[in-house]
């Protein structure tokens, strides 16, 4: 009886925490402009990318990307990524979450990494540049 009950409290914390790794979201703000993108938080169920993309007549331009970060699964605060091109004012950028499914921790969109999707929609939030 005594074993049951270890193994309950042990696998609890496991039951609470599969909900929150489900959730996958993006939180971001205005972006200054320059070099670099900073996001809130991102959270991922498995390990992955966030990939800042360029939006050109409102639509997010792939599968060119002016850079990108590996993210682990969890939520991770206060992003940076580094940018291979400046934005600037009266720009908007696409965030966008991918999968790393191909070379561990080498981003390779569009021949793997495929953009992470729920409910039948990528995971996405743009970000205007001020």
């Amino acid at each position: 009886m005594k074993l049951a009950k270890l193994a309950l409290i042990a696998a609890l914390p496991l039951a609470f925490a599969a909900p929150a790794l489900a959730h996958q979201s993006i939180k971001v703000g205005a972006q200054s402009a320059g070099k670099k993108v900073v996001v809130k938080s991102v959270s991922i169920a498995k390990d992955g990318f966030l990939v800042i993309h360029a939006m050109k007549d409102g639509k997010p331009v792939v599968p060119a990307s002016l850079g990108h970060t590996r993210i682990t699964a969890g939520t991770t605060r206060n992003v940076v990524v580094e940018l291979s091109e400046a934005i600037k004012p009266g720009d908007t950028v696409l965030t966008m979450l991918h999968t790393d499914d191909g070379e561990m921790g080498v981003y390779e969109f569009p021949n793997g990494d495929a953009p992470v999707v729920v409910g039948g929609k990528p995971v996405v939030k743009p970000a205007k540049v001020n």
